[in-house]
């Protein structure tokens, strides 16, 4: 994977100015016991060979509740930012097409 710096599509660390936050550790040990029954959502990410969707990974990582106002589509973004796979809909969507 190619080295990125934060927020290079901007100019500046979104995650600043998120309605959440977390860490790269903070995913990976939250996808080493997350469970999900039911389909996928249309944004989903990869994290060690398993696919999980965005927001309730991301919400389950920052331990924040279900009421969190982050959509899909940001939690998405931010788990693009911390260098993870992103998919809509089954597509992988390169870093840089992320939505801005």
């Amino acid at each position: 994977m190619p080295d990125r710096r934060q927020g290079e599509r901007r100019g500046t660390d979104r995650r600043k100015t998120a309605k959440i936050r977390t860490t790269r550790d903070e995913v990976l040990n939250a996808a080493r016991s997350f469970q999900w029954k039911g389909p996928l959502t249309d944004w989903t990410t990869i994290v060690e060979a398993r696919e999980f969707p965005t927001r309730a990974l991301l919400l389950r990582a920052a331990k924040a509740t279900e009421s969190n106002a982050v959509t899909g589509e940001e939690a998405a973004v931010l788990l693009s930012d911390l260098g993870f796979e992103v998919r809509l809909k089954g597509e992988t969507i390169p870093w840089e097409d992320m939505p801005a």
